[in-house]
């Protein structure tokens, strides 16, 4: 007859845990019950030594853009100016007899009301026992390579159950990640299908923690920053908005070059209107236009004195950024 402890990780078995070894005074093997291995990857934390079933992803993955866009949790600022999006209640994993919430993560976007600016961030919450680990460096595969951040931000670190067994220990970290990498992210995802972004949080102790974003909640936080930004008065009288000139179809936002990239300059695409001619030429949200029919675009002004000069019926020459590559396209008015 099994103990109640041996019990309680049988019950777990059936909701994702694995237990290979249980110990209650006898030092019997007894063989639980797994789920299909479809439920996949397994990480290495769990409660009283098992591990957990890391087995979001089918779920994950069945979620669409327009998802994540709608509930979206929008916060507002008055008194520091910031408004903020999360995904943080787009998706969250419910494990064990006690359907909790033993890891998460999500994206948050942070705009600021007068300029329109926008930064991003990553959240990671992360339950584990044993010892502390305490994250202190990100990884991920960036539009330009490998990327690190150290440190990352610690929100919080917290200890519990300690009296009743192996400490159970939860992180709350945050890093930034490029807006750059999620707009190339998000214009990769192809609708039905979305994919997952991977990174890594890696501790001063004990084993990485593999988080996973899927294409789709990029996409979907991203649309409504977008969103939102564009109502906000001073970002509306400098946007590109789809009434320029000849109908080219394009909402978009001026941004400068960086130190990594001194003559990545010109104008942000962040909406194009369906059957326009910036969607027929093939531009996509995310690309940054820097040259229109042979003239230099570096100021909204500029993209809208190079459309005053295009006649009807007529093919120009565009050439943008996709990521850090170069493109060349050719609008049709």
């Amino acid at each position: 007859m099994f103990c109640a402890r041996q019990q309680e990780l049988v019950e777990a078995a059936e909701t994702g845990y694995d237990s290979r070894r249980l110990d209650c005074g006898q030092n019997k093997e007894i063989p639980l019950k797994f789920r299909s291995a479809a439920l996949a990857a397994f990480i290495g934390f769990g409660l009283f030594g098992i591990k957990i079933a890391y087995a979001k992803d089918s779920e994950l993955l069945s979620l669409t853009m327009e998802h994540f866009r709608d509930s979206a949790a929008v916060a507002d600022d008055p008194i520091g100016g910031v408004t903020t999006i999360s995904t943080e209640k787009g998706f969250v994993e419910h494990k064990g007899p006690m359907r909790m919430v033993w890891n998460d993560e999500f994206l948050k976007a942070a705009i600021d009301k007068k300029t329109g600016q926008k930064s991003f961030q990553i959240y990671a919450w992360i339950i584990y026992s044993g010892s502390m680990r305490s994250y202190e460096t990100a990884s991920y595969q960036g539009a330009n390579g490998s990327r690190s951040v150290v440190p990352v931000t610690r929100i919080s670190k917290e200890v519990a159950n300690c009296a009743i067994g192996d400490c159970t220990y939860t992180e709350r970290i945050a890093f930034p990640v490029d807006e750059e990498l999620l707009r190339r992210l998000a214009a990769g995802r192809v609708p039905g299908k979305p994919a997952l972004w991977s990174f890594n949080l890696i501790p001063t102790s004990g084993p990485n923690y593999a988080g996973r974003l899927s294409n789709a909640e990029i996409a979907g936080v991203l649309a409504k920053a977008d969103a939102y930004t564009t109502t906000l008065p001073a970002v509306a009288a400098n946007a590109v908005s789809a009434s320029l000139k000849l109908d080219f179809g394009i909402g978009g936002l001026l941004v400068d070059a960086t130190a990594e990239q001194p003559n990545r300059a010109g104008i942000l695409i962040i909406g194009v209107n369906s059957g326009s001619v910036a969607q027929r030429s093939g531009i996509i949200v995310g690309d940054i236009i820097y040259e229109f029919d042979g003239h230099p675009i570096k100021a909204l002004a500029e993209l809208q004195a190079a459309l005053a000069r295009c006649a009807a019926n007529s093919a120009v020459a565009i050439k943008l950024y996709r990521g850090t590559d170069k493109m060349a396209l050719t609008a049709q008015f």
